[in-house]
């Protein structure tokens, strides 16, 4: 076989062959250049350098007490909170007041005169009112009827609030009022509740016999209520003797 053909068959199957520097295969080198691929310079970018990572056996009781002792250790450096003092809303207990509610009636018998009588609870019904006549006849008054009553009363006005020692002020003043522009001689408390209501703690003080004086003109006498009289006939007799000494005409 030419050795042309020999080395032609060789580099076909893939076999590398000697060839001397003196002979020349043009047909080789023709074959050759055709199927020469072109080459292309791609320039891939520079990979960073990779870390091999190496795993290491699990511990499972660690993987269990994970940050136990690190919580631990953390509270103990951790510095503590200030406590701060919560201010609890002062407890107010409600004490509801008793409301205070008194009525008194006035008669003005005559110039020298006044009456007054505590309202228990209704106004003063006929046979009060007619043993209320009996009295003011019996010293001396000489009337058939009574004349027309004035009331006064707290509280003055729906809703009106005030203490015991308020009620007190405010109807002692109204009593001082009405006897400075009206002066009287004489002036018939009727009852424990009149008297406590309308006297000041001084006045009751200054009780002398069953009399106060109010003014250097106008005297005080303190009777048992009308009701009381009724009931209990000792009473009356109580009211007549303190009337005597107030109008001794009448004995």
């Amino acid at each position: 076989m030419d050795n042309q053909l020999q080395y032609q068959y060789l580099q076909t199957l893939g076999i590398s062959q000697y060839v001397p520097r003196d002979v020349v295969y043009e047909d080789i080198a023709v074959e050759q250049s055709d199927r020469t691929v072109a080459k292309i310079d791609v320039q891939l970018p520079s990979a960073e350098p990779v870390t091999k990572v190496v795993k290491k056996p699990v511990d499972i009781a660690a993987l269990v007490n994970l940050g136990l002792d690190d919580n631990k250790d953390s509270k103990k450096n951790r510095p503590a909170k200030p406590k701060v003092a919560v201010a609890k809303p002062p407890v107010i207990e409600d004490t509801p007041q008793t409301a205070i509610e008194v009525s008194f009636s006035f008669w003005q018998v005559s110039d020298e005169l006044l009456v007054c009588s505590a309202v228990e609870g209704a106004l003063a019904d006929t046979e009060q009112m007619q043993l209320l006549t009996n009295i003011l006849n019996a010293i001396g008054c000489g009337i058939s009827r009574l004349p027309q009553m004035d009331l006064i009363e707290w509280p003055p006005y729906p809703n009106a609030s005030g203490d015991e020692t308020e009620v007190r002020e405010f109807l002692g003043t109204l009593l001082n009022a009405r006897l400075a522009k009206k002066p009287v001689k004489s002036i018939l408390l009727l009852g424990d509740s009149a008297a406590n209501w309308l006297l000041s703690t001084d006045l009751k003080q200054q009780k002398e016999g069953g009399r106060v004086a109010l003014s250097e003109q106008t005297t005080a006498l303190l009777l048992p209520s009308l009701s009381g009289m009724i009931e209990n006939s000792q009473q009356k007799a109580v009211a007549w003797k303190l009337l005597q000494l107030l109008f001794p005409q009448s004995s």
